[in-house]
């Protein structure tokens, strides 16, 4: 399957865009899923790094190292579900996980691009929102990202195919990681 072809089956179809992950862990379209996605997360960072200090030294730090954290939580990430397929008799191997864990970041790419307008308008329209409103909104469009549970169900899918887990090991192993995520989301964000 080429990489074109995937990208609409992993909104419509995830379990057959990951069916073909244990032959082929697909790394390149991982590794492009992740990098837009960094991208675009670091411009975020950067526009809200510069945008509150006037100062680009910042936005750039802000850049640097949103795109260094997106990249280690891939790993961490793809660390995470590789080990618990190989404590529940898994067969996959470690490139496997960074395969499916890289592709369910698709849906990421899209509520970024919404991250990064609420960023410039909480910071050049509504600067002076003592409710905080838009950070708000943020962290709803965040845990909406999560609850619409796509990554998950592509971790899920990926898994089962990828890391050839028996589906209930690899639906219990995805929601403990996607909640535990989900709480650190909520806890570490400054709207509340």
């Amino acid at each position: 399957m080429q990489f074109i072809q995937r990208i609409p089956l992993l909104l419509f179809d995830p379990d057959y865009a990951t069916s073909d992950l244990y032959d082929s862990p697909r790394l390149g379209e991982a590794f492009f899923m992740v990098s837009t996605y960094a991208v675009l997360t670091s411009f975020n960072s950067f526009f809200s790094g510069y945008l509150k200090t006037d100062t680009v030294s910042v936005g750039l730090i802000a850049f640097l190292g949103s795109a260094l954290l997106i990249y280690l939580t891939w790993v961490f990430l793809a660390a995470v579900f590789h080990i618990a397929s190989e404590v529940l008799g898994g067969l996959g191997e470690f490139p496997h996980a960074l395969g499916f864990v890289g592709l369910a970041a698709a849906p990421h790419i899209l509520t970024s691009f919404a991250s990064i307008i609420l960023t410039i308008l909480s910071i050049e329209v509504f600067y002076d929102d003592p409710e905080l409103i838009l950070p708000k909104i943020g962290l709803g469009l965040s845990l909406l990202a999560m609850a619409w549970g796509w990554p998950g169900v592509l971790c899920y899918f990926g898994m089962k195919n990828a890391e050839r887990v028996h589906p209930l090991k690899a639906l219990v192993v995805t929601l403990l990681v996607f909640f535990a995520f989900a709480a650190l989301e909520v806890f570490t964000s400054d709207a509340l």
